[in-house]
């Protein structure tokens, strides 16, 4: 296992190399726990002469066996953080220090570059997410374990589902059903009955399920850290044909999107693929969000599949794929599959496609 995470301090320490960096302070959790295993607060240091792990008394044992392991360093912090932190770097010489730009905040920023007037402190963007892109066999297999959990929470629901209950007692039940059975929720179920379902991110509220209203229902798992996402639309009663002609228009879109997939495909042209043919019917300004994102230690992560995008797929991707329209004030579908990206083809992972 250790030589998964040192192959991934090497590719950082590449990628520090490529930008012309002598180091990287990581602060976000989740590259903290994909380069070290840890799911603990504090803060990183990657050099090429040391990797040095920032934390506190609270995480002091579990880290003490792993940052041997991995042959780092741990440095346990009381007081004035940000001083004992710019001490270790002044010690290492280091003159060039990158950040990450998307997730130390300004306040941490400042009380860094206080300590180190003469180091410059330099933004970073996405460069350990990027690494992050590509998911090796364990990830994948704990991706996969996720994406049935969630899976499984579906079934559950259909079974329990009826008129009358509320949107916020299903949400609970759901939410009950993937922690027994997982690490935790990837993200708080969503869950939109009749008009609330044209709202893309509704938050869950007391709005009661009828028979002849549309259940949209957007559920996560996650499994030893690793997230899954999956959309799903109910109907209790037998369904309208305008509902299902809709229905009907997003499923094919989704169809077609996840037919492109491959390496080597450009990301803006799976998106293009979907909106293109939800345009040509004429629904076109219903489709207003991207039709996904990467999935993993964060449930949305690198890459976006959007029209702008014009970065390629790679093997080992995860991603999202979730046509949607919206009709203001009537009702919302969407259906949301995730995909992993192969050399010749996409594997859906998750059984409703």
């Amino acid at each position: 296992m250790e030589k998964r995470f040192k192959k991934r301090f090497r590719k950082v320490i590449s990628s520090i190399k490529r930008e012309n960096l002598d180091s990287l302070f990581v602060s976000s959790e989740a590259n903290i726990l994909y380069l070290t295993g840890l799911r603990i607060e504090g803060y990183l240091l990657v050099c090429s002469q040391k990797i040095i792990l920032f934390t506190d008394f609270r995480y002091f044992l579990e880290a003490k066996k792993r940052t041997k392991k991995l042959g780092i360093d741990l440095a346990i912090y009381e007081y004035d953080i940000f001083r004992f932190i710019a001490n270790r770097i002044k010690g290492l010489l280091l003159k060039k220090v990158g950040f990450e730009s998307t997730h130390l905040s300004y306040q941490e920023f400042s009380e860094l570059k206080k300590h180190l007037k003469n180091v410059e402190l330099i933004p970073t963007f996405l460069l350990i997410e990027k690494l992050r892109m590509i998911k090796d066999s364990q990830e994948l297999s704990l991706i996969k374990k996720g994406v049935s959990i969630t899976e499984e929470a579906f079934s559950f629901l259909e079974s329990t589902i009826y008129e009358g209950l509320t949107e916020k007692f299903l949400a609970v039940e759901a939410e009950k059903f993937i922690k027994l059975k997982a690490e935790d929720i990837a993200f708080p179920p969503i869950i939109a009955v009749g008009k609330n379902s044209s709202y893309p991110h509704y938050k869950t509220g007391e709005a009661k399920i009828r028979r002849k209203e549309v259940v949209l229902i957007d559920l996560g798992s996650k499994y030893y850290g690793y997230c899954s996402d999956l959309t799903r639309v109910f109907f209790l009663s037998k369904m309208p044909h305008y509902l299902k002609k809709i229905i009907d228009i997003v499923r094919k879109a989704k169809e077609l999107s996840l037919k492109k997939i491959k390496e080597g495909v450009k990301i803006k042209e799976i998106d293009r693929t979907a909106r293109n043919y939800i345009e040509k019917k004429g629904l076109g300004k219903f489709f207003r969000h991207s039709l996904g994102h990467g999935v993993g230690l964060e449930v949305h992560e690198c890459p976006g599949i959007n029209p702008k995008n014009e970065e390629v797929l790679k093997e080992g991707m995860v991603i999202t794929i979730e046509p949607a329209i919206y009709l203001p004030d009537k009702f919302g579908i969407r259906e949301e599959t995730m995909v992993l990206v192969k050399n010749n083809r996409g594997e859906i992972l998750d059984e409703y496609s």
